[in-house]
């Protein structure tokens, strides 16, 4: 099946069917909006995809096209995925880490001073880069490169600590801000005026018309090390984090940042050696579900790809907007529920009907925590 653009839903009923000018902006707005709303209600065609992530430090970010992981394979292997609240199990085995180690009484997978090791993944929350700033803060500034002569003095703001720690205040105009303002540059790209030891939040003014990267720049060494990496679409960044115990990957000694993923070598009968330096490839694989990205341009492509669902979902979105009785909202309902089933239909014609379902079965332990369901 052929990928929807912005140009194929304007050439549709649904602009007559919301008494819009195709071209209008807002009904582009609708369709958005509606792209959005849908997107959270389930897996849909065309809405999930396999990638493949590279790890740092034992963690994997996700690129802006992607919401979050349904499933994870390291090495060919699915383990679970776990949120955030999960090492806080009462009858877990506490929080994980991917450098320290600790023991548990009858228990050789460590403890509460930083299990590791396990096959697992674990929420960090979000974050507004794919990886975070190394030690030593007091030569750590950042650089930003931008790669179009048009996005040159385009400003972003970069939120964080300072080599002190502090929370950095800078001027701007005649008042003060938070954070520092740096200006894009192509080539050598712009230096922050300060020392930064982490990076809570980046700032673009505006959307731009190409890419642009942050390196952390050692000032001692002349190191620079890509630290984010932004799309011209992007204004406000924030990447969800996972950790997976299981897998490490060594320190640069170049200052680039190494092309794949690694996993220290196990030994003593599958323990891990903490003064191990030796280190195998280890490839992580996703099943992630996309991210909304808004369509602005004819040629874009929609998450959604189904006519018959925007449709729905549009007109769902205008009579939940004009409704004035709760006659008005259960029929918005109705054309809502109209659109998800146009979806649940899609995925059967795509997938077939008649396809065997997989199920994953988690038995009772202490490592996942999950107890073995019971089947009637």
């Amino acid at each position: 099946m052929p990928r929807l653009t912005l140009a194929d839903v304007q050439a549709s009923r649904i602009p007559p069917a919301l008494g819009l000018c195709p071209t209008d902006a807002k009904f582009i707005a609708y369709v958005n909006e509606a792209q959005q709303r849908l997107l959270t209600k389930g897996l849909w065609w065309d809405s999930c995809g396999k990638w493949k992530l590279a790890a740092y430090g034992g963690e994997i970010t996700m690129p802006p096209q992607l919401a979050t992981i349904e499933s994870i394979a390291i090495n060919h292997v699915p383990i679970p995925v776990h949120d955030f609240w999960f090492e806080f199990l009462q009858s877990g085995i506490g929080t994980r880490s991917a450098n320290e180690v600790g023991t548990v009484a009858g228990s050789s997978l460590g403890g509460a001073t930083g299990v590791y090791g396990i096959p697992e993944a674990n929420f960090r929350g979000n974050f507004p880069t794919f990886r975070n700033l190394t030690p030593n803060a007091d030569t750590k500034k950042l650089v930003l490169v931008c790669d179009l002569a048009v996005d040159v003095g385009a400003t972003v703001t970069v939120l964080g600590y300072d080599n002190n720690g502090n929370w950095i205040r800078t001027v701007s105009g005649t008042s003060y801000i938070n954070g520092e303002v740096i200006a894009l540059a192509q080539g050598a790209g712009t230096t922050s005026v300060n020392y930064f030891s982490n990076i809570t939040d980046i700032q673009f003014a505006a959307p731009r018309s190409g890419q642009c990267w942050l390196f952390e720049n050692d000032t001692v060494t002349g190191v620079k090390t890509l630290t984010g990496w932004y799309q011209y679409f992007e204004t406000a960044p924030s990447y969800g984090r996972w950790l997976i115990p299981s897998i490490f990957q060594p320190s640069s000694t170049s200052g680039v940042i190494p092309p794949s993923n690694w996993q220290q070598t196990w030994v003593q009968g599958g323990l891990p050696n903490p003064t191990l330096t030796t280190y195998i490839p280890s490839l992580v694989e996703v099943m992630g579900k996309k991210a909304f990205i808004p369509v602005v341009l004819p040629t874009d492509y929609l998450i959604i790809n189904s006519i018959s669902a925007l449709k729905n979902e549009c007109v769902a979105v205008k009579k939940f907007e004009d409704a004035v009785s709760s006659q008005d909202v259960q029929e918005a309902m109705a054309f809502e529920t109209m659109a998800i089933a146009e979806l649940d239909a899609q995925l059967d014609h795509h997938l077939g009907s008649s396809r065997r379902i997989g199920l994953n079965i988690s038995g009772s332990s202490m490592i996942d925590g999950c107890p073995l369901e019971t089947f009637m």
